[in-house]
């Protein structure tokens, strides 16, 4: 038994579109190295494993105890902060627990290739896709395991349209507005053209909040940036009311916006 964690780079596949092959090949590059340079640092060979396949970074634990567990945790929240702040790019993913393992096609010296198998991977690749919003989505298990053990960090209980997840935030308000963080969140929400991902993250990251200063502020500022051109403005309105949007960020957000109109 492991637990096993799929991470994958938010619109990816749009940068595959409309970027040119060089600059793609150094997005990537980049991407790698900063992953490197943190498994270097942790030296967790004992207890996490992982690799790289193009624009997802598969990890997994050598059993299910708590430290192994709280070592994954600590590296999957590095990763997404580090990767976000010095690349601009935005993780999500997906931890399960199950069977796993990674089995070399030895026979075949040139031709390198990883076999994949086990459940805890198909069940974390689903759910990585299941929710749309910027964390980590935990499967039951693994958010019964988390709160069984010491580890102090932020994780969500959300229901939606009868659905009940829980998920890893990486993103918290004191995380957004720090330095430069909301500046790139939104220039990342720009140019997807604020998928409803966006809404949910903020939304996930002022849950439980209970400075409601710090919210405002959130709105406060994020209306400062794009409030230079109307139509950033107006696409950020409209669609922070679509489908797939969270019903409790919208009733939220009705709220910032009464109190402007006051």
């Amino acid at each position: 038994m492991k637990y096993v964690v799929f991470l994958d780079i938010l619109g990816f596949k749009n940068k595959l579109r409309t970027l040119k092959h060089k600059i793609v090949k150094d997005f990537i590059a980049n991407f790698s190295a900063t992953i490197y340079k943190i498994f270097k640092k942790k030296n967790l060979s004992n207890k996490v494993n992982g690799y790289i396949v193009s624009d997802s970074i598969i990890l997994y634990s050598s059993d299910i105890r708590e430290e192994s567990l709280v070592a994954l945790i600590e590296l999957i929240v590095e990763i997404c902060r580090s990767e976000f702040t010095q690349n601009g790019i935005l993780i999500r993913g997906a931890i399960a627990k199950g069977e796993f393992d990674r089995i070399p096609a030895i026979e075949l010296p040139r031709l390198q290739k990883q076999l994949i198998v086990g459940e805890a991977y198909i069940d974390a690749y689903l759910l990585e896709s299941s929710v749309k919003v910027i964390g980590i989505n935990l499967s039951k298990e693994v958010y019964k395991d988390i709160l069984n053990t010491s580890i102090a960090i932020d994780i969500i209980e959300e229901k939606n349209n009868q659905s009940t997840y829980y998920l890893l935030k990486y993103i918290n308000v004191d995380f957004l507005l720090l330095d430069k963080n909301l500046q790139h969140f939104i220039t990342l929400a720009r140019e997807a053209k604020w998928l409803p991902h966006y809404y949910n993250t903020i939304y996930i990251a002022t849950k439980k909040e209970k400075n409601d200063k710090k919210i405002e502020q959130v709105f406060i500022k994020i209306e400062d940036i794009i409030s230079k051109n109307w139509y950033d403005l107006d696409l950020f309105i409209k669609n922070a009311f679509a489908e797939g949007v969270i019903d409790s960020f919208k009733r939220r957000f009705l709220r910032h916006i009464r109190q402007k109109l006051r």
